[in-house]
């Protein structure tokens, strides 16, 4: 039987008689926003890339995100469409997510950004609205007409309030994706933002479903924490290089990952010790350190601050042994050589002497930019000596693991017995799993950009 302190009894029995003061986070799923566009830039042959950008991209929803994140996230989308044969169906759900609602921490409406974009497809959209966001008061009390709260371009408030051209005719539903509203970027309703164009259903009801979609879960599984920074963005400027059509037989491959599964476990681990809003927003940071482009430190810095709330939750054991097993994932490598480490201390004494094991198809006596072991960033911190057996780590110290798994799912010990370095302890299974972007060394990249 649960037993609830005196204490906890009256905060909140006072929130219950002054709920009125209480203004209610709005939030979503927001990896939901970016699958649309994904799905078609994988079939126009994206390949990593897709992932890299749409991480970064969903991670602007989040509250503190900056005004102007979302924008250029969906710049980069369309700049990548560009390469990839101007591929319709990109542009089209990019113009559709730079008009998704942003989570409010506060149940007041987010901020507009207050610059042009990059790409001229995105002229004149702006985000929508959710409908149970104050649509007269803006994040911080910001009263309608001061900076922010009008969308750039634009002389007067929107009318209606909270709509956008995808929803003219006012705010989508809290929690809901409007790529499953609508299919329309609604650049016919551009000019002042209202016009024809199918409503968005009330509150009350469900969003008719788009083709093959389904409506996104309650938005109580995924809330932004202001405190929380999105991942870093470097991976969106991957968009950036030429295309090309060569065999792959010509280039290194690249070695890549489900980076959503590396924080998973770790994430209802949170939402089961109480961390409720909070675990999500520290698992989308965490997993988009994974990516190629990330800082070598930004991984044990996630992994720092997974430990920080785990001991703000009676330091619960499962918390902080997912958190020691994630800081030792590998990271994804755009080469298929080795990853560098981080050379700082962690903040954590329970991080201590963990770094990320390497991928199995990775050259362990080559790291990224084509380093030689003994090299700076070739040795993990507090060693002085290189990693041996190569590419192993303290959670697997039999050496590294099949390419694009999970370290969590061959071990729950952050530490094998006898550590890193030793030949004892249980060991990946062999490495019968290819890349989760390679096709082939002969296979052709149908011109996809060549960029990590």
């Amino acid at each position: 039987m649960v037993k609830f302190s005196t204490s906890l009894v009256l905060a909140l029995t006072a929130i219950a008689v002054n709920a009125v003061p209480f203004e209610k986070r709005i939030a979503q799923t927001i990896s939901d926003s970016t699958q649309k566009w994904v799905a078609a830039c994988n079939k126009a042959g994206g390949g990593e890339q897709c992932s890299n950008i749409s991480v970064t991209a969903f991670s602007t929803l989040l509250a503190a995100a900056g005004p102007c994140d979302q924008q250029n996230s969906a710049d980069a989308m369309i700049d990548l469409a560009k390469q990839l044969n101007n591929d319709p169906d990109m542009i089209k759900f990019a113009q559709i997510f730079a008009q998704q609602p942003r989570n409010t921490p506060t149940s007041e409406s987010v901020p507009y950004c207050q610059q042009a974009p990059k790409n001229a497809e995105l002229n004149g959209l702006f985000q929508c609205q959710f409908q149970g966001a104050k649509q007269d008061t803006f994040v911080g009390g910001v009263k309608v007409g001061s900076p922010g709260t009008i969308p750039f371009g634009f002389t007067s408030p929107l009318s209606p309030p909270g709509s956008c051209p995808a929803n003219p005719t006012g705010p989508i539903p809290d929690g809901q994706q409007l790529s499953d509203i609508t299919q329309d970027p609604g650049l016919a309703n551009v000019k002042d933002g209202s016009g024809a164009g199918a409503a968005a259903p009330p509150a009350s009801s469900a969003a008719p479903p788009a083709a093959s979609s389904a409506a996104a879960p309650p938005a109580a599984s995924s809330v932004a924490a202001s405190s929380v920074v999105a991942p870093p963005a470097a991976s969106s400027a991957a968009a950036t290089c030429a295309p090309k059509t060569r065999k792959r037989g010509a280039m290194k491959k690249r070695i890549a990952q489900d980076t959503v599964a590396a924080a998973t476990p770790w994430e209802d681990a949170c939402t089961k010790a109480g961390g409720a809003d909070k675990c999500n927003p520290i698992a989308v940071t965490a997993f988009g350190t994974l990516l190629a482009a990330a800082d070598p430190c930004a991984q044990q810095d996630s992994a720092d601050a997974m430990i920080d709330l785990a001991k703000q939750l009676n330091n619960d054991p499962d918390m902080i042994r997912l958190a020691q097993i994630f800081a030792q994932q590998p990271r994804n490598t755009p080469t298929s050589q080795a990853v560098p480490y981080c050379q700082k201390a962690p903040k954590n004494a329970e991080l201590q002497g963990l770094f990320q094991c390497q991928f199995q198809g990775a050259s362990q006596d080559t790291f990224v930019g084509g380093l030689k072991v003994g090299s700076p960033g070739t040795i993990p911190f507090g060693l002085t000596s290189p990693v041996s057996p190569p590419g192993s780590c303290p959670a697997n110290p039999s050496g590294p693991i099949p390419d694009g798994q999970q370290l969590v799912d061959i071990t729950q010990q952050p530490k094998a017995a006898g550590g890193s370095g030793s030949a004892s302890g249980s060991a990946a299974p062999p490495a019968t799993s290819s890349s989760a972007t390679d096709d082939g060394d002969d296979a052709e990249d149908g011109g996809a950009a060549e960029c990590a």
